[in-house]
């Protein structure tokens, strides 16, 4: 039975009460304040997700952690992650898929985060749920902190929105290269069944 542990409504609740994140509770009450209570809606409600994140689809199956696999919205995460505007990710065929490609393309998700001056590579399907929990509030904060951005600010909305736009570019090149990969291991995997068959037959 799926679920999602991240719910959106019950976290800007929680946000608001939260005695130790004042900044993430000036966020969600600007946010409120500008585009109405959020109380008893979702993700999928905002603008910014009607109008940005929901550009980000998903046609191939990325690689999630197995033992929790039915507890989250995936395809929600994932187009906070590629909509995001402060952290980069690489999209990869998994190795396994690569021994056998005529099943469905699975795809690894590594997502580059900065710690201090450091960067550091985080594997999608080895995080932890609380990891998994902290991702969503991160993005969905960002994504909140830009559209109070562009709310309160004409001057910048437009260098926002040339970003977002680029980020789209970029998903659309990643997401093509992971097509030509397909397309060259299960041709690949053709070229060498004929010969095997065609060996057999000789």
């Amino acid at each position: 039975m799926k679920r999602n542990l991240f719910d959106y409504s019950d976290f800007i609740e929680e946000m608001k009460i939260h005695p130790n994140k004042p900044k993430d509770k000036q966020t969600v009450l600007k946010y409120e304040e500008l585009f109405g209570s959020q109380k008893g809606l979702t993700l999928q409600d905002q603008p910014f997700y009607k109008e940005y994140l929901s550009l980000f689809k998903i046609p191939f199956k990325v690689s999630v952690p197995e033992d929790i696999l039915d507890d989250y919205d995936w395809n929600l995460l994932f187009r906070l992650i590629f909509g995001s505007l402060s952290s980069k990710y690489f999209l990869d065929l998994k190795k396994e898929w690569k021994k056998d490609p005529e099943v469905e393309p699975m795809v690894k998700l590594s997502i580059i985060a900065k710690s201090k001056d450091k960067e550091i590579t985080q594997v999608f399907d080895k995080l932890w749920s609380f990891q998994i929990l902290r991702l969503f509030e991160i993005y969905v904060l960002e994504q909140l902190d830009l559209a109070i951005l562009e709310k309160e600010n004409e001057d910048k909305k437009e260098g926002v929105e040339y970003e977002k736009v680029e980020k789209l570019k970029i998903y659309s090149k990643k997401k093509l290269q992971v097509y030509r990969e397909v397309k060259a291991y299960q041709t690949l995997m053709l070229l060498i069944t004929t010969n095997k068959q065609n060996g057999i037959n000789n």
